[in-house]
Formats: structure tokens, C-alpha cells, sequence
């Protein structure tokens, strides 16, 4: 008779209690530990992703946490930006806000920020996780 794996391994409900073992170096242990710590996740959760064939992906890499560091930089810009709005006069604003050529160079800047910001936060929104469609090779 035939397990049903695909609905017992994708249960969140389930506790993990039964142990496989693995002989490998010290080396090796401490390059499996930090590949887990890199992505976020217990020694256990990497191997057995890895086990079903999903690759853990770095939670931030150095470039990543130089762009977020951007990122944040960014955001103190623009509230030095909105302080200066907000210390104009209307007319001022008026003035600064009519010029067409100004307008629209700022808004290709604001526009390309933004998407940058989108794809930052796209690319390192979804945690690693165990996959749960994982087919036992009896099927």
C-alpha cells in the first residue's frame, strides 16, 4: 500500500520526530551551518530543502545589503525633501512645481527609484521554506 508523501511531508501540523543522519567533516558541518545561517533557516529545514531539491537562497547578500543601506538612505533624502516642501510658501512651490522640464526629470527619478525599491523588496520578500509539492519516487 502506498503512502500519500505529497499531503504528509507539506504538513505544517505535523512534528518532526525521527532523525536521519549524515557522517561528513568538521569542515563540511561548519559549511552546512553557515550555508542554513546565510539563508535564515535550522540546519534540519536547509538539508531537507535541499532533500526536494529547492536551493535556500541567501537572505541578503553583500550587494543586497549595500542596496538596502541605499535604500535607506533614500528615505532620509526624501523626508529632508518633504521638510523643504513644507518650509516653502505656496508661491514657491507653485513657481518650482510649473516648471515643465524640472517636473518631469523629477519624476523619472522618483520613477526609477520606486521601481528599484519594488524589485529590492520583490526579490527578498518570500522566507525559504520547506516546499510542500515534494512527489515520493514510488509515484
Amino acid at each position: 500500500m502506498k503512502e500519500n508523501t505529497e499531503n504528509s511531508l507539506g504538513s505544517s501540523n505535523e512534528t518532526r520526530c525521527v532523525f536521519i543522519g549524515a557522517k561528513v567533516t568538521p569542515r563540511q558541518k561548519e559549511h552546512i551551518k553557515s550555508l542554513a545561517a546565510q539563508c535564515g533557516m535550522t540546519v534540519s529545514d536547509y538539508i531537507l530543502s535541499c532533500a526536494y531539491n529547492f536551493k535556500p537562497k541567501a537572505r541578503l547578500t553583500k550587494d543586497e545589503a549595500a542596496l538596502l543601506q541605499n535604500l535607506d538612505d533614500c528615505r532620509s533624502d526624501l523626508v529632508k525633501y518633504t521638510s523643504a516642501l513644507h518650509g516653502m510658501s505656496t508661491k514657491q512651490r507653485m513657481i518650482m512645481f510649473n516648471q515643465i522640464p524640472f517636473m518631469v526629470g523629477w519624476l523619472k527619478e522618483l520613477g526609477n527609484v520606486a521601481e528599484s525599491v519594488c524589485q529590492f523588496l520583490n526579490a527578498v520578500k518570500e522566507h525559504n521554506k520547506i516546499p510542500s509539492n515534494a512527489k515520493s519516487e514510488e509515484e
